[in-house]
């Protein structure tokens, strides 16, 4: 092998592990400044008076707050291990692999930046996907907790008690959630309270038609276990219906994703082989106004089909 390629690999690797030290150095930085930022601003700290802020970084920070708290809230429930600020930081730490790459291969800046988005894309992709299982997987837990929550009324148990019995007899990741509720009962919380703290941190509406099915029997009374065996009726109903759904728009759901990453494939095959090719739909007004138009047209294109193929029951 050539001794200058070897060279170039090694330092190529060293300056991403390099990368990776500082950036969890600088995350650590960044999360202690932001606590002492938010002293300052509330007033209570030893760093001095209220700053005086103007509506032009407030509107920056509400709108970086907002990211913020979709990004930890994805993390939360993809059910990570990690902090909102570790996930950043791998997917950071991710797209810095192929944007080396593109960059000692193209030596172009303008690719390198173009890759670092795309592997930080698929990154933040991956906690979709994970996401999406999890909540695939608590709702197929749901109506088996609903039934056993019904045994366990019916059976003498109170309701914490029945809870408590769900969380350490059902497995990941429901299971986890049942057990964290059993907690904040055993702390003196209400069991209309930690339910719905846990219809917030379990987003599914069939955990928030439990949760408000509970609220409302504890304030109007009624038969506890019926009321759970028929939201479990209903639940098994509305899953075997989503499958079923599934199955018959299939091959309209995988011709979609065909059609529409034709489009983004072509244009990168375009971007990085035939560069010259590219640079005429962003250097003149013509190829600008069709780019724009291709956009528009594949994103409402997407959106049309995505409004055909969801279901709402």
């Amino acid at each position: 092998m050539d001794s200058k390629l070897v060279f170039v690999v090694a330092t190529y690797l060293g300056c991403i592990a390099l990368a990776g030290g500082m950036m969890l150095v600088a995350g650590r930085w960044l999360v202690r400044k932001r606590e002492r930022t938010n002293r300052r601003l509330q007033g209570n700290g030893d760093d001095g008076p209220v700053l005086a802020i103007s509506p032009e970084y407030m509107e920056r920070r509400i709108v970086s707050k907002k990211f913020d708290r979709w990004f930890n809230r994805l993390v939360r429930e993809a059910g990570l291990k990690i902090t909102g600020e570790g996930a950043f930081l791998a997917a950071v730490f991710v797209g810095l692999i192929p944007s080396g790459i593109v960059l000692l291969w193209r030596d172009d800046l303008f690719e390198a930046a173009a890759a670092m988005a795309a592997g930080m894309l698929v990154v933040v992709a991956y906690y979709l996907v994970l996401r999406r299982q999890r909540q695939v997987a608590m709702q197929e837990q749901l109506p088996d907790v609903m039934e056993l929550l019904a045994r366990a009324v019916r059976a003498g148990e109170t309701l914490d008690q029945a809870i408590e019995l769900v969380g350490d007899t059902t497995n990941a990741p429901l299971g986890i959630e049942f057990r964290r509720c059993a907690r904040q009962l055993d702390m003196g919380l209400s069991v209309d309270a930690a339910m719905q703290s846990m219809a917030r941190r379990v987003p599914l509406s069939e955990m928030r038609i439990l949760a408000t099915a509970l609220a409302v029997q504890r304030k109007t009374g009624g038969s506890l276990p019926t009321t759970l065996e028929r939201l479990s009726f209903v639940i098994r109903d509305r899953i075997n219906y989503h499958r079923q759904f599934r199955a018959a728009t299939g091959a309209g759901r995988v011709s979609a994703i065909l059609i529409g990453s034709a489009g983004p494939l072509v244009a990168a095959y375009m971007l990085i082989w035939q560069r010259e090719y590219f640079n005429r739909f962003t250097e003149t007004l013509p190829g600008q106004v069709l780019l724009a138009t291709a956009i528009t047209l594949q994103l409402v294109g997407i959106l049309w089909i995505y409004m055909l193929l969801r279901s709402d029951y």
